[in-house]
């Protein structure tokens, strides 16, 4: 499989600037090559993959920008990791954007397959759709969160590029896609009735100002997600000027580096991918290094997690069950006492063909179990419910 792996990946070549950390010190002497020979991925690995692919953008960029992110990711301070930090290169120079696709399908397939965590560096955000491609392989279920100013969907179904790649994941028939998040948008660079489209679909569309002041309130949201894609544009431009479409508004960087932070502490997210990088417009490369200092806290945040695939019959998870107010209908929830967080469950049919006999078991946040003990239906829980209901429909 390695050798498979390989033959779509050149070796990164990277000098790392240093500007604070000493090189024996730096996130750097932890690096080791997937080009070395015996070196092998395993469970738990993050590799970090480079994707210099925008030819369908409007603004293509010539420079190879997940090098000049390595620059300064490599640069900064050291994190202790329980697996390796394994640098698999670049994505081979393609004749065409197609053809970068489906190498790409192909190494996140094989990468996936080792259970391992995948840093991906791109190249444009349409790059998105070959990473849910890739899972597809390995995931029956998936569930993608969108960190964006924009919804990257427009009329043209058959058109594909940076800004209309979203109607290939959600038109797919029979689909993988159980849930779609996007964080950060602003309201006046999507129309209205995209937002309508979206949210009778059951999608999570969260505004930007929601995002801002509401960050417990997207920490379930990230904790959910197998992938997580990362839009430079989302950040206001006088915190990142080199990405392909700057804003005056927008995430400031701290808020940023505190999302991907919360991906990264996540046990679910096994891809975090960071797009729309434009080294021409980055003069005094400041966004290169908020790249390497996002992806930094996401790898900071993998060094923190705690596993929490099972809930049940553990000691420090509490079982905390609130009646609805109608008869026979309460709903579960559970609270992990190590990590403070919570999850509640959504009731499934036993003749759902989607979830099994199981119910669905999914990330919520301490104001979900507060609104419902005050008999108010969370808008979190009544999605998902609402999601397992169509899911019922169509199993029959």
């Amino acid at each position: 499989m390695m050798d498979e792996l390989k033959a779509y990946l050149e070796p990164s070549s990277v000098n790392p600037v240093f500007v604070g950390v000493n090189k024996s010190l730096s996130l750097y002497s932890k690096i080791i090559s997937l080009h070395q020979k015996g070196v092998e991925i395993q469970h738990g690995d993050i590799v970090i993959v480079g994707v210099n692919e925008s030819r369908n953008s409007s603004h293509p960029s010539s420079q190879n920008s997940p090098n000049i992110i390595r620059q300064y990711l490599y640069a900064l301070n050291s994190i202790n990791i329980k697996g390796k930090i394994v640098d698999a290169g670049n994505i081979v120079d393609t004749s065409t954007p197609s053809q970068t696709y489906k190498a790409l399908t192909n190494v996140i397939s094989l990468i996936a397959q080792k259970e391992a965590i995948i840093v991906l560096i791109g190249g444009t955000q349409e790059l998105t759709e070959s990473i849910y491609n890739g899972y597809k392989t390995v995931k029956k279920l998936i569930t993608l969160s969108i960190i964006d100013s924009h919804i990257d969907s427009d009329d043209d179904k058959t058109d594909f590029h940076s800004l209309n790649y979203l109607n290939k994941i959600v038109t797919e028939n029979p689909s993988s896609l159980f849930d779609l998040s996007i964080i950060g948008y602003q309201g006046y660079f999507v129309d209205n009735s995209k937002i309508e489209t979206f949210r009778k679909h059951n999608y999570e569309l969260l505004r930007l100002g929601f995002v801002r002041g509401n960050y417990r309130e997207v920490e379930p949201t990230l904790r959910n997600s197998d992938i997580v894609s990362f839009d430079l544009g989302v950040v206001r431009s006088s915190d990142s000027p080199g990405n392909i479409f700057p804003s005056p508004n927008g995430l400031y960087a701290e808020e940023a580096c505190q999302l991907t932070k919360y991906a990264g502490t996540s046990d679910r997210t096994s891809c975090f991918g960071i797009f729309e990088y434009f080294p021409e417009k980055d003069q005094t490369k400041q966004t290169a290094l908020l790249c390497a200092q996002l992806i930094w806290h996401f790898i900071e945040g993998v060094s923190q997690r705690i596993s929490e695939t099972s809930l049940k019959n553990t000691s420090h998870v509490k079982k905390f069950i609130v009646n609805t107010g109608t008869p026979g209908v309460d709903i579960v929830f559970y609270k992990n006492d190590v990590s403070d967080n919570w999850w509640f469950e959504v009731p499934v049919s036993k003749k759902n063909k989607t979830f099994g006999s199981d119910n669905i078991i999914t990330p919520c946040s301490p104001n979900d179990y507060l609104l419902m003990s005050k008999q108010e239906i969370p808008e979190r829980w009544l999605r998902f419910f609402q999601k397992a209901q169509a899911a019922d429909n169509e199993s029959f």
